[in-house]
């Protein structure tokens, strides 16, 4: 707080009173840091362990179209669940797979050889040209 005077009048009636906001400014640059830590460990991840192997790097697009596929054979795009038929609906009506992007399946190396086959064949139907599995460099 501070005072300000004029001449000839008192203290009480020249009180000059404002808020100090730096406290709240330093509250604030802190909350925001702590967020711009924090926010990468707070990704939502299905669960997924790739398969080892090797194979080419991702380049290219920001954040592909990954299809993710989980040990239980849980099929996800961006947590949302589908079964076989609303994955093709899906994928059908994505401008994306009209865009000719490539799709990534992203499944669990405990999943069985069919349901991977079954999701690369929906896709491929819903017209995706260009299908990349994902897995972990060893």
């Amino acid at each position: 707080m501070g005072t300000l005077l004029n001449e000839g009048e008192s203290d009480r009636s020249s009180l000059f009173v404002d808020i100090n906001v730096t406290p709240l400014v330093d509250v604030m640059l802190v909350l925001l840091i702590i967020f711009m830590v924090t926010a990468p460990f707070m990704m939502e991840t299905i669960g997924v362990n790739l398969p080892k192997g090797e194979g080419a790097l991702l380049e290219g697009s920001s954040e592909p179209l990954t299809v993710g596929i989980d040990r239980f054979e849980k099929i996800s795009i961006a947590g949302q669940s589908f079964d076989l038929k609303e994955l093709e609906a899906f994928l059908t009506d994505s401008p994306r797979i009209k865009k000719g992007e490539p799709i990534f399946v992203e499944a669990d190396e405990a999943v069985r050889h069919k349901i991977l086959v079954s999701v690369m064949s929906v896709a491929h139907k819903a017209g995706a040209s260009k299908i990349n599995i994902l897995m972990e460099r060893p």
